[in-house]
């Protein structure tokens, strides 16, 4: 049996502005460390082998932060990275009620493929394939992956056998963990979208730290 952990990655201004990333590199905001440092908390009683990480920028930053005292190398894989979103990214949310496409996404995300990016179902197939190879290098393991809210979604739908196209339905916010224990063909949800308070920031030692800083390397 296999434990994988699934971090999202802390908030970033263009979350909080509701503004599609997809593959853009966006740092961590002050509240996006706050995430990733109160997840640091807690990881060491994890007690994982191995960690797994979206080589985007805000990925890298939350697996450093929270991962700050272990000595588990970073494993960058890139069938962890965000969706493709192509011509959409970057803009607003809210500017994409205009676009066609968009509406026919929302409708079938399975078929309707976001112009220059993928489907939902790609999306899948590679965190699959991100999945399966953590659990063969570490069989019996207690790992952590670290990856973006939409990739988690589609991992947790094929696991709780959920249709696919229902994927929005499934709330994983930044910063949030989310458990399942896999073995061989069955798979059990543990928690999911399990969020550290962190409501009142005054009172969570910053220590200076520059989220811009934190540089992807």
């Amino acid at each position: 049996m296999v434990t994988i952990f699934l971090l999202r990655h802390g908030e970033t201004a263009w979350n909080e502005e509701r503004r599609v990333m997809g593959r853009l590199e966006v740092p961590l905001n002050r509240k996006g460390v706050l995430q990733a440092r109160r997840i640091a908390r807690i990881l060491p009683r994890l007690e994982l082998d191995a960690i797994y990480t979206s080589p985007l920028k805000r990925a890298l930053q939350t697996s450093r932060v929270a991962a700050k005292g272990s000595r588990l190398p970073l494993r960058i894989d890139p069938n962890l990275t965000e969706f493709a979103f192509g011509r959409w990214q970057g803009c607003k949310f809210e500017e994409l009620v205009k676009d066609k496409t968009y509406h026919r996404f929302l409708k079938d995300p399975l078929k309707t493929t976001v112009p220059g990016g993928e489907t939902i179902r790609d999306v899948q197939k590679r965190g699959l394939k991100s999945l399966h190879r953590a659990t063969r290098e570490f069989p019996k393991g207690r790992l952590l992956l670290v990856s973006h809210g939409d990739v988690i979604r589609a991992l947790i739908c094929h696991y709780l056998q959920l249709p696919l196209e229902e994927f929005r339905r499934l709330r994983i916010d930044n910063g949030s963990l989310t458990a399942l224990e896999v073995d061989g063909l069955w798979a059990e949800i543990k928690f999911i979208n399990y969020l550290p308070d962190i409501t009142d920031i005054s009172k969570i030692p910053y220590q200076g730290l520059n989220p811009t800083k934190l540089k992807k390397h």
